[in-house]
């Protein structure tokens, strides 16, 4: 059966990008309108071509709704069966009708619309659907509308059509037939057309992606840049200039086709095929003299791994890629480039690279208010400027593992697309309504017919109201609209950063200054005793925070020197709670667990051919997932030195490589170590210590001298243990005092505070008396030990006594218990009231 051409524009053949079962569907198609004697094949001879195809994806969908396609194909004959024979040598060139071409161009939309390469039976029936015509019409009655279709496809297909058929390939392609035009889609047609977003700067690397081009020999760029730095739209924005006209002469009319890679890895299951497919295309590019390929994420082809290896692969395109006549731009990523090209000197020396940077915030920032507009439209929403500094701004800050623009987009786009539902939730009962009104409109004609006039008349009343309903509710949908409720604000970009990161609302962008403020105050809350660690931290969180410390290193870094319970680890909790919502963001590294040397791969995995290899390392794994973390490592001086260099490079660089090459950003962490080295001089100490502990109370001059000569003191006696390079790139070394008997009596109303916050489901508050309050300080806490022994002396004294009485009464649960634990006899006793 010789085939047509319906054309997209500049040599887009829609029929050669149909599958297998859409090309079987179209000869049978063919043969129905041959057997009715018709001129051309309408939309109603593909309709029973598809339904002819058991096979097709198109089918099995509506047999799915439980439609008996037999029944479809009766309805098309006039109640009959008609026998349609399947040979193909006696279908004539196909004729096919102007609605038909219609059918097929909506169909290669949809296909678009999927992100597919080929033009299935399910896109077809989808266009065929929404005819507006008699004939498809009455396809609703019986069950097989647009929208029920549609709803059974993606039932039906729970995962992506693409796996379900493939672009159908003729095994003897006609003349006209363009291997080049079927696996690749033509970037500048698409740019004349006006379905590119648009570019905005990069205008030196798209001068310099010019020049590679324009050379005679070796004319083959290669972008280089991690992703989503923009590789894709540089090429997209030389597409642009070449509709333009505003390239050089050698440029001009040229046409750059992006190869779709799956396409050509599809089907190749015998040793070489992928290299004949490649000199296939290699061969078409050189003799049309017209066309550039784009590549992208050119190592996939170039790769171990891919059909017979790289070095089969590379061996055909490296002939072609030194002849003027073929042009070839590649994209892909540092590693890749580094792993696969710069490994092949060959291969290295025939593409010529452009190293794409990650965009300023400036530019993104350009960008974003170029593509506003289109945003605005597709989401039907408004984008204030100031959200579009907040995207840029604070994806920079807290999106770390991606880049701009990319990421600034993705954000911007997302908190749109959010909006435009929260709005179409809010209003989604007219489109309710409005298919109410059209049963009642169905109903009310039938009873017409019959003659029941009484009914029809009733349901002419209810239609009526369901009109009302209708207008008043589109009134309000467009008062909306034209309000600020549709407006993307700072605020909808913020919760879309929290549900990316995970960092609470009330720390991100202006919200994050109230908080800042009060840190210290929070952080003296809840660690007692330790005003000035508290004020020392909150300092310098205060000072990354604001934009003075250096950016290129973590947020901050400390060194917390004190006897043991005194609230080191404790403060280091509060202060993730309080930045990150939560302690599961507290990353707790034993580092006497480092002793030796070989400890370095349990934090960065080990290397390549190791045992573990895949795992990768207990640090950089949980800071490759929660970027944003407080990392705290305990007992610094019993690490082994070579551990010790892996934090050098945290400290002052802010980023880590791992076992398996990968590199994890510190940047938004915040490092702290903790060592009981000084804690014998600071507990001897008379002001700090438990002997100054035990005297009066010292003024904030004496305490501060103190703690300053103290600091002095023990910074020298760390020289002795630690590297001067690693105590140099710490912003604070923190010293926590030893803690007097009335800090513990506070840390027992904290521990109490903290029972009565898990008791809130059980519906009781707990009181001590200060008999108890006393007896938990003298048997919880000590000179040696600090605080530490406070939680289990709780749990020993109240919380056994209060899961007795739990146990053994009845507690109400609709109103609030209040129990007192008083010292009797002394033992524990429950009062109450």
């Amino acid at each position: 059966m010789g085939m047509a051409s319906i054309t997209l524009g500049k040599k887009q053949n829609i029929l050669k990008r149909l599958s297998k079962n859409a090309r079987i569907s179209l000869r049978n198609a063919s043969l129905i309108m041959e057997h009715l004697k018709a001129k051309s094949i309408s939309p109603e001879h593909i309709f029973i071509g598809i339904l002819l195809n058991e096979d097709s994806l198109a089918t099995r969908t509506i047999s799915s709704m439980n439609i008996d396609r037999n029944d479809l194909m009766k309805k098309s004959f006039g109640g009959k069966m008609i026998e349609i024979t399947t040979d193909p040598n006696s279908a004539r060139e196909l004729e096919i009708s102007n609605e038909s071409q219609f059918v097929l161009r909506k169909a290669y939309d949809i296909s678009r619309k999927y992100s597919h390469v080929y033009v299935g039976s399910e896109h077809i029936m989808e266009a065929l659907l929404q005819l507006d015509t008699d004939y498809f019409k009455d396809l609703i009655h019986i069950g097989l509308s647009y929208k029920a279709f549609k709803k059974a496809l993606d039932n039906y297909a729970s995962y992506p059509l693409g796996v379900l058929a493939r672009p159908h390939m003729p095994s003897n392609p006609m003349d006209d037939d363009s291997i080049v035009d079927f696996l690749g889609i033509d970037l500048v047609e698409l740019a004349k057309e006006g379905r590119l977003d648009p570019v905005l700067g990069r205008e030196a690397e798209i001068n310099q992606l010019i020049n590679i081009l324009s050379r005679r020999k070796k004319n083959n760029p290669i972008i280089v840049g991690e992703a989503g730095v923009g590789k894709t739209v540089l090429v997209e924005g030389l597409a642009e200039r070449i509709a333009l006209g505003h390239v050089p002469p050698s440029l001009r009319n040229m046409r750059i086709v992006s190869l779709d890679i799956a396409s050509i890895m599809a089907g190749s299951k015998m040793r070489g095929d992928v290299e004949e497919k490649i000199m296939s295309i290699v061969d078409e590019v050189i003799s049309s003299n017209n066309t550039i390929l784009f590549i992208d994420e050119i190592h996939n082809i170039v790769a171990p791994g891919m059909s017979g290896g790289p070095s089969d692969i590379g061996s055909v395109l490296k002939p072609a890629l030194l002849q003027e006549d073929f042009r070839c731009i590649g994209a892909t990523t540092i590693e890749e480039y580094s792993a696969n090209f710069e490994s092949d000197s060959g291969l290295a020396r025939r593409f010529q690279p452009i190293r794409l940077e990650e965009a300023t915030q400036e530019n993104t920032l350009e960008i974003l208010q170029k593509i506003k507009p289109i945003l605005e439209r597709h989401h039907n929403v408004s984008i204030s400027k100031e959200a579009l500094r907040t995207a840029v701004t604070l994806s920079n800050r807290y999106v770390s593992d991606r880049y701009l623009p990319d990421k600034a987009i993705d954000l911007l786009d997302e908190a749109a697309a959010s909006k435009r539902l929260a709005i179409e939730n809010e209003y989604g009962d007219i489109s309710e309504l409005i298919s109410q009104l059209n049963n009642l409109k169905q109903k009310k004609e039938t009873f017409i017919l019959k003659g029941n006039m009484p009914r029809a008349e009733k349901l002419q009343h209810q239609e009526v109201e369901l009109e009302k309903q209708i207008v008043k509710r589109e009134k309000e949908c467009t008062e909306n609209k034209k309000s600020k409720k549709n407006q993307i604000d700072e605020d909808d970009i913020r919760m879309v950063v929290s549900k990316w990161t995970g960092i609470p609302l009330n720390t991100l962008g202006s919200r994050e200054k109230v908080s800042l403020l009060k840190l210290e105050k929070e952080l003296d809350t809840f660690v007692v005793g330790q005003k000035d660690a508290c004020r020392a931290v909150a300092a310098s969180i205060k000072r990354a925070r604001t934009g003075i410390s250096d950016s290129d290193r973590p947020w901050a870094s400390f060194l917390f020197l004190g006897p043991t319970g005194v609230g080191k680890t404790e403060l280091a909790k509060v202060l993730t709670k309080q930045l990150f919502g939560n302690e599961d963001r507290l990353v707790q590294i034993d580092m006497s667990e480092m002793m030796e040397m070989h400890s370095v791969s349990k934090l960065i995995g080990s290397p390549p051919g190791y045992v573990g290899f895949q795992q990768g390392g207990m640090l950089t794994e949980q800071v490759r997932r929660q970027p944003h973390s407080v990392i705290l490592f305990d007992e610094i001086e019993k690490a082994h030195p070579d551990v010790l260099n892996v934090l050098l490079q945290i400290l002052e660089y802010g980023h880590l490589t791992d076992g398996r090459g990968r590199k994890v950003n510190f940047k938004n962490t915040i490092i702290i170590l903790t060592s009981n080295i000084g804690a014998e001089e600071i507990k001897r100490d008379k002001v700090l210590g438990f002997v100054g502990t035990r005297e009066k109370k010292r003024s904030d001059i004496d305490i501060n001298k103190a703690y300053s000569s103290m600091k002095s003191e023990l910074l020298m006696k760390l020289k002795d243990t630690l590297r001067p390079e690693l105590l140099n790139r710490i912003d604070d070394i923190v010293i926590f005092r030893s803690l007097t008997r009335k800090d513990a009596r506070k840390i027992v109303e904290l521990l109490i505070n903290d029972l009565n916050t898990r008791l809130v489901e059980e519906n009781i508050v707990v009181e001590i008396t200060d008999k108890v309050g006393t007896y938990l300080v003298k048997e919880g806490f000590s000179d040696e030990y600090g605080a530490r022994p406070l939680r289990r002396r709780v749990q020993d004294s109240v919380e056994n006594v209060l899961a007795d009485y739990i146990l053994s009464h009845k507690v109400a649960k609709k109103k609030m218990n209040e129990v007192t634990i008083d010292m009797i006899n002394g033992k524990m006793d429950i009062l109450t009231n």
